[in-house]
């Protein structure tokens, strides 16, 4: 599992107009073209590499056609996609009687 340690979004931003990283525009194309067909994407993140003070991920999940979830990671700079995982399936609480 790659680490992530969030970004506020006032930090994202300015990172965002320094051109540091690709607009969120792209990263959530690459990320939806590698899951087509559902509901897209469903967030996203900024962070920084744990460990690193100028390497940044985007995080997103995105739904495909058959409803799965999956949770990836880019490099923000590049686009490359550095994690794609599929989500686990949330439990649905049993009903009180």
């Amino acid at each position: 599992m790659i680490g992530m340690t969030q970004i506020e979004s006032d930090e994202a931003r300015r990172i965002v107009e320094s051109e540091l990283v690709l607009p969120a525009g792209e990263l959530l194309d690459i990320a939806e073209a590698r899951h087509p067909g559902g509901r897209g994407a469903l967030g996203l993140e900024f962070g920084r590499y744990e460990g690193s003070a100028d390497r940044y991920l985007f995080s997103t999940e995105v739904e495909d056609e058959e409803g799965a979830v999956w949770s990836l990671l880019l490099d923000a700079h590049s686009g490359e996609i550095v994690q794609d995982l599929e989500a686990p399936e949330e439990e649905t609480p049993p009903t009180p009687q």
